[in-house]
């Protein structure tokens, strides 16, 4: 970095995490570039966040609200808490570039590398790169397919709930679902009159293939009385491939990473948004007065029990899995807040994860620990 840097700050990437942090540095007074290829595209995935981490966005960025969506395993469990899904073009808006150099190319790692001769700092935000997630890769991956279908088409997957956060039951299975990866229906109201209805492996190494996941929804929704028209002529599909521990490779040399590019998604959920553009406000404030971080978020103590919980999804059957989120469902609203959150504390993550294991059965507390500390697999079970 050179003192006669023209910018700040240039960030590569300006998805959620990346156009946050070029907003916030450049209200802060900061030079920023900001390098994507198309910065001026929509974003085209279904970004959902609590109603509580919504911190100073405004109402606008809400295209819809669902009040405490249920999760279902054995038992079905309202949670205590509402869920947003994020209207796209409005979040931009409300993270405008004014101010901002905006330049059009894509970058690879040397691409982000030279940036260094333009800025002081430079960060990467160009996510995870989830398409070089390929069939047969042991990295655990979150991946999802889904199908936007009209409300009324909707009503059988969701019998009778507001929104199914997690729905965990097996009406996905053509038989015997023994020693099958567990999956769950995300069955989400958008707010224009349509459902997201999405089958998700929530981790699995290698990750859950797209057209098994294709399949077992539409298996799940015909066993839900859905049409068959309806779920083979959906309004729109969705894919989604989230690499758990996002990219395979660390930054380039002297680069920080930001977002799922580098350390700031979920270990156990996938959940990055929320935490990526509050984190982006602190870091701009950050730069502003002078100091540069040695990592946008450094691994801390509750990494380790996230590891954990990793771990385990990684490992547990069904039946464990089940086991599992039954418990979560019965935990209070702060430890369920606690196990969510990619910001909670190490002690508040580690009471969460221990109120899961002592509301579990005996059993299902034997396939947990088996999961957790037996011998490292790369796969599933």
């Amino acid at each position: 970095m050179s003192a006669s840097s023209r910018f700040d700050v240039a960030v590569a990437g300006l998805g959620p995490a990346g156009r946050a942090l070029a907003s916030r540095a450049a209200a802060q007074g900061l030079r920023v570039l900001a390098v994507d290829p198309r910065p001026d595209a929509v974003w085209s995935p279904t970004y959902g966040i609590w109603a509580d981490e919504l911190g100073d966005l405004p109402p606008s960025v809400v295209w819809s609200r669902v009040a405490r969506p249920e999760l279902r395993a054995h038992g079905v469990y309202r949670l205590p808490r509402d869920y947003l899904v994020l209207d796209n073009p409005a979040l931009q808006a409300a993270l405008p570039l004014d101010g901002v150099a905006v330049r059009r190319e894509r970058l690879d790692d040397d691409g982000v590398a030279a940036l260094r001769a333009e800025a002081r700092v430079v960060v990467d935000a160009r996510g995870a790169r989830p398409d070089g997630i390929v069939p047969g890769d042991p990295a655990p991956a979150q991946t999802a397919f889904g199908i936007v279908v009209p409300a009324d088409d909707a009503a059988p997957a969701l019998q009778g709930a507001t929104g199914l956060l997690m729905d965990w039951r097996t009406d996905w299975a053509a038989g015997n679902e023994a020693g099958e990866t567990p999956t769950f229906l995300y069955a989400i109201p958008l707010g224009d009159g349509t459902v997201l209805l999405e089958e998700t492996c929530l981790a699995a190494a290698p990750g859950l293939p797209i057209p098994e996941l294709k399949a077992r929804l539409r298996r799940r929704l015909l066993a839900r009385g859905m049409a068959e028209a309806a779920v083979d002529h959906p309004l729109e599909r969705e894919v989604v491939r989230i690499p758990m521990r996002g990219r395979g490779r660390p930054a380039p040399a002297g680069v920080l990473a930001a977002g799922t590019a580098g350390r700031g998604g979920n270990l156990v959920t996938g959940y990055s948004v929320a935490h990526s553009m509050a984190r982006a406000g602190s870091l701009a404030a950050e730069l502003a007065a002078g100091r540069a971080p040695r990592a946008v978020d450094a691994r801390g103590p509750a990494d380790v029990f996230r590891e954990m919980g990793l771990r385990a999804l990684l490992r547990l059957d069904i039946a464990g899995t089940l086991g599992l989120f039954d418990a979560f469902g019965r935990l209070p609203a702060s430890a369920q807040r606690d196990f969510m959150s990619r910001d909670s504390t190490a002690p508040g993550l580690a009471r969460a994860m221990w109120g899961m294991f002592v509301g579990m059965s005996a059993r299902d507390r034997g396939r947990l620990i088996t999961a957790t500390l037996g011998p490292p697999s790369l796969g599933q079970g």
